[in-house]
């Protein structure tokens, strides 16, 4: 693996149970750290609410409904051997909906399994599907869905917001000498005024933080290391009524070279997004795909900084 190098690119599966199954969040606090665990990381912390377990991950997050999980890991971890613990408690039978989300490595040669090796596996599990948004060869998420008949609700939304090439001064924030507190010092408390924030600075470097809200959450993730810095930010609070703002909120924090923008708007419930109706004030759009998949209007948007001008080249260490 490149020296300094940790992979910030996400894996993340949604799970959906049916309504009468017993509660997730009934399930014991050490099954869900021996999910974690199956994965290949570690439960750092936990916050909850009476909606909502909020665990905060060695890599990135894991949050527990009544009737449905949010798995999101980073690094070299196997999230599909995960979902395959949480089968040994939920019966396959009982789930309505599986996503399984892969956003494109930096360094895949250094990943233990590839998209195409965790889809093998979860079509196994369940009947499903797969799908491209984005470029084979750039920058793109590749989806497995399970195929049986769903209906999200109306208010069930996601944003993902995906950041690469973050600005150094901002970057260097969440290294060894970011310090505490950094929602508060850089201002990701203000993306989304309101929240319980549980974080976590890891040594040498990175940032994660989980927020909480009655039914809602956002997490943001942050490799901040020169050789491919990234940034993710993700939530399930209704962005319907403004997109580019929350958006450009978080845009602005981290001033990346490029970004991807995943939306999820239940097909029932039309909203702005997908016109390509989010803009970004010094962004240009490269890549708009949009498609429809069990039950949701899926956006996919990627944006790039125009250059302004000749860069150097980059240096390759030889070691």
């Amino acid at each position: 693996m490149p020296p300094q190098f940790f992979e910030g690119p996400e894996k993340k599966v949604e799970l959906v149970v049916r309504e009468d199954h017993r509660s997730l969040r009934s399930v014991p606090e050490t099954t869900w750290n021996e999910v974690v665990q199956a994965a290949g990381a570690a439960v750092l912390s936990k916050i909850g609410n009476d909606q909502c377990d909020a665990y905060l991950l060695s890599e990135s997050s894991l949050f527990v409904f009544d009737d449905h999980v949010t798995m999101i890991t980073c690094g070299c971890t196997q999230l599909v051997s995960a979902v395959a613990r949480m089968l040994e408690f939920i019966d396959a039978a009982d789930v309505e909906l599986l996503m399984y989300e892969r956003k494109s490595e930096n360094f895949p040669e250094c990943q233990s399994s590839s998209f195409i090796d965790d889809a093998e596996r979860l079509v196994a599990m369940f009947p499903g599907a797969a799908f491209r948004f984005g470029d084979e060869h750039s920058h793109s998420i590749h989806l497995f869905h399970s195929t049986r008949p769903f209906v999200p609700d109306p208010e069930d939304t996601t944003l993902e917001v995906l950041m690469h090439g973050l600005a150094p001064d901002r970057a260097v924030m969440f290294g060894p000498d970011g310090g505490g507190e950094l929602a508060r010092k850089v201002g990701l408390d203000e993306v989304l005024p309101g929240f319980t924030i549980d974080e976590y600075v890891f040594s040498p470097a990175g940032y994660s933080l989980n927020a909480i809200s009655g039914p809602h959450y956002y997490t943001v993730h942050v490799t901040p290391e020169f050789n491919g810095s990234y940034c993710s930010f993700e939530t399930n609070y209704d962005f319907r009524d403004e997109p580019g703002g929350i958006v450009g909120r978080v845009v602005r924090l981290f001033q990346p070279q490029s970004f991807d923008v995943l939306t999820f708007e239940p097909s029932t419930a039309p909203g702005p997004v997908r016109d390509g109706g989010i803009r970004v004030p010094g962004y240009d759009v490269a890549r708009h795909v949009q498609q429809r998949v069990s039950g949701y209007d899926i956006t996919f948007l990627h944006f790039f900084a125009p250059p302004t001008g000749p860069v150097p080249a980059f240096p390759i260490d030889l070691g």
